[in-house]
């Protein structure tokens, strides 16, 4: 009977087709032809990309979140080649950015072309786009397409040591018991051999290559290493150090090419020759080793002698009668390790303890202090690890993400308003059709009013709790060292938009030594952005966390974005800023900036020492603005000397000072529970980045207590190791900001809630201290 019906023709005339309806087949062939059209990165492209090389190692290892080069080796076709190539990598949320490089590849010839960025998570999704002079898309090559090495991504909690040369016993590091994880079976040490010798044009140019190691070590025995400290990529290394890295320099037979080197100023000692010394006990004390290195009857050994080491404000940490065999000093705000033997030697692979050695030589602490992320999620025995919280860096997100101005609408609130509306569109619009109005063919009319109604109310009660205004919670650690006349700063700040927008960011710094408040920030009469003083670089990017679990770095790689197609660095070349950010409606984005550069005096400082472990002097406020709840670092100590006003002079006296644990941890509940009890805790921002900038003073607890959060992202801020050199640090806060932060395309002017820490490396009055 159905299939009859459906031969037999219609008796009724068929309607006239719908006049749209070859705009819907034109619509349909379309979609039809771009699902099956060909993947964009497999257009054709005027050069050949023949490798991409990520970071260090046979196996492109880089950390995430941190800085890394990327090396593409492209090659000309038949024409010569200008244009553009963009290095694309996802950001902490997975959104694309972009850093671009001018390339200018001659026809038949191979180029490689470097560039730095961040890769947000473990598959980095690193591919390269390529667009000609007039910033025409010409097509896209993934790393994946044409990769000839495996790819290894660092957890970005994890301690990453980078090797030159053959230091012999390093790799027993990830086997002292205090770095293995709870599982037993791996470590939080990741180790990576650079290859100087055979692949030595992958060593970086610029310190950023560097951003993601804790610590490098130089085994100068090695030729390949020692011809790479004599050109431009020792330089990087020296550069590195300087803005917070710890370089640890093993010094031998070569010991006059070190000297000559980049490396050669650098060095917390002079380098002055070879002496014969019998024995190297002097290294088991330094390594707490139960197990003699030179056994009695070893034959003698060559070390190299290690001369002024107090003029250089080094100190010695290890030491046969009277010649030093390790000396330790500062460098800007980093750390340079001497070792006045060569590593490379058998006796230190056959010692017992080379490990406990190594653990000592690179000055590593343990940043971490609950590893299992499964324990942690459950609410293991540590205080905050319900929350997903392990890291200092972490909860400094939390605290930038804490905007008093927004209202949130209690969960409960927010349920319940759901029930009536579905009872509204429901059961309501219902009975009112049959029982009131009795016509129930209304209810196209009634039901796209009701969800009109309820969207419009929803609309305007949103932005009458979350407001129209572009609101901006914004961090500045601004780091002056006063004997080498440096200066570093960072800054954190998170954007709530209260609009889809994309905008442009850039952060420009503001001198310490100008008037009290910060000059407003003029725009360029070219048009182009602001740019930073000559002298200043600045790098400025994303801000993420390191926690391994969904929506950190660490975590799972299947994170999602509304915030649009990418984002660039720019200018081109460079990484100042960054363009067309993309920030949904009522939501967040987080972003940091560092730079680097020369500064003048803040304070006049009298300090000496008092006694062994003790300073004692005067400090003037050389400012026109006020240094609030001052206080001044100096080993394990801290003396609180309250707020310094412009022009005022304040004695550091011995009665006023605590340990800096102590006042850590009298901090602790300020930056973690809050100032406030209850769901409206604001977190004390600035005591947040004081246990960021002394970590390693927090007095480690015992099991069973209350254990505090790593600071594995921003150990570099951390200059716990330099106050074990005898440099004194005075920190205060100040209402000026460390950095401007321009807004482009702002739909207003942002209120921004400001928070700046100053902290002032000062010079200490005796025969140790710190060379001009």
């Amino acid at each position: 009977m159905a299939a009859s019906m459906m031969n037999t023709r219609p008796t009724k005339r068929p309607r006239p087709r719908p006049r749209f309806a070859p705009w819907i087949a034109l619509t349909a062939l379309v979609v039809a032809g771009g699902l099956l059209a060909p993947a964009p990165a497999c257009a054709a492209l005027p050069v050949e990309v023949e490798n991409i090389r990520i970071g260090f190692g046979g196996n492109d290892a880089y950390k995430i979140g941190a800085w890394t080069p990327v090396r593409v080796q492209v090659k000309g076709g038949g024409v010569p080649f200008r244009g553009f190539l963009d290095v694309v990598v996802g950001d902490d949320d997975g959104v694309p950015t972009s850093a671009r490089q001018a390339v200018d590849v001659p026809a038949g010839e191979t180029r490689t072309y470097v560039a730095y960025t961040r890769a947000g998570g473990r598959d980095g999704g690193f591919s390269v786009r390529f667009y000609d002079e007039k910033g025409r898309w010409l097509g896209e090559r993934t790393r994946d397409q044409i990769a000839r090495a495996e790819l290894t991504a660092i957890s970005p909690d994890d301690s990453w040591i980078l090797t030159a040369g053959r230091p012999q016993g390093i790799d027993q590091i990830r086997e002292v018991a205090g770095f293995r994880r709870t599982n037993g079976r791996e470590s939080e040490l990741f180790l990576s051999a650079m290859d100087v010798e055979a692949d030595a044009e992958r060593l970086p140019g610029r310190w950023l290559g560097y951003d993601g190691a804790r610590a490098v070590v130089l085994d100068t025995a090695d030729r390949a290493t020692l011809e790479m400290l004599a050109g431009p990529k020792g330089e990087a290394l020296v550069e590195w150090a300087k803005r917070g890295g710890h370089l640890v320099v093993a010094v031998g037979a070569n010991w006059q090419a070190v000297r000559d080197s980049a490396l050669g100023a650098a060095l917390p000692a002079v380098l002055a020759g070879r002496e014969r010394v019998q024995s190297l006990e002097a290294l088991d004390t330094f390594a707490n080793s139960t197990r003699p290195i030179t056994p009695p009857g070893s034959p003698a050994h060559m070390a190299t002698k290690l001369e002024g080491v107090e003029e250089r404000g080094g100190k010695v940490l290890a030491s046969i009668a009277s010649l030093p065999l390790v000396v330790r000093g500062p460098l800007g705000f980093g750390r340079v390790t001497l070792i006045g033997v060569d590593v490379e030697e058998k006796i230190f692979a056959d010692w017992a303890d080379r490990g406990l050695f190594w653990v000592q030589a690179l000055d590593l602490k343990r940043d971490r202090f609950q590893e299992d992320a499964g324990e942690a999620m459950m609410g293991g025995p540590a205080r905050f690890y319900a929350t997903g919280v392990t890291d200092l860096a972490s909860q400094l997100r939390v605290s930038l993400e804490q905007f008093p101005r927004v209202k949130l609408v209690p969960f409960g609130l927010v349920a319940f308003l759901i029930f009536l509306y579905i009872l509204a569109i429901g059961p309501g619009d219902y009975f009112f059709l049959k029982k009131v109005l009795k016509r129930m063919e209304l209810t196209w009319i009634t039901f796209p009013l009701i969800v009109t109604a309820v969207s419009l109310l929803a609309y305007f009660a949103a932005y009458r709790l979350k407001g129209s205004d572009l609101l901006v919670n914004k961090v500045d650690l601004v780091d002056v060292d006063q004997v080498s006349g440096l200066t570093r700063g960072r800054s954190w700040a998170t954007l709530f938009s209260p609009q889809n927008r994309d905008y442009d960011l850039a952060f420009l710094p503001v001198p310490v030594d100008g008037q009290a408040d910060a000059p407003a920030l003029a725009p360029a009469s070219s048009g182009e952005p602001a740019r930073p003083a000559p002298g200043v670089e600045v790098v400025t990017s994303w801000f993420g966390v390191p926690e391994a679990q969904f929506g950190g770095m660490g975590g799972s790689t299947g994170r999602f974005s509304f915030s649009g197609g990418g984002y660039a660095y720019g200018p081109a070349g460079g990484l100042e800023r960054l363009e067309h950010v993309r920030v949904p409606i009522w939501s967040t984005k987080t972003f940091s900036s560092r730079w680097f550069g020369p500064a003048a005096p803040v304070v006049e400082s009298d300090l000496g020492l008092a006694g062994f472990d003790r300073v004692q002097g005067t400090i003037t406020n050389l400012q026109t603005y006020t240094l609030a709840d001052a206080v001044l670092a100096f080993g394990r100590q801290v003396y609180q000397l309250g707020d310094l006003a412009p022009g005022q002079t304040i004695r550091v006296e011995l009665q006023s000072d605590r340990t800096l644990s102590g006042e850590l941890k009298s901090r602790e509940s300020r930056y973690m529970k809050g100032e406030l009890k209850g769901p409206d805790a604001i977190l004390n921002r600035a005591d947040l980045l004081l246990a960021v900038m002394f970590h390693e003073s927090e007095s480690r607890r015992t099991a069973g207590q209350d254990q505090p959060l790593g600071n594995s992202t921003l150990h570099d801020l951390d200059l716990t190791g330099q106050l074990a050199l005898q440099r004194p640090m005075l920190v205060a806060r100040t209402k000026r900001p460390g950095a401007q932060m321009a807004v482009g395309n702002a739909p207003n002017e942002p209120k921004i809630d400001q928070t700046t820490l100053l902290r002032v490396v000062l010079p200490l009055k005796s025969p140790g201290a710190a060379r001009p």
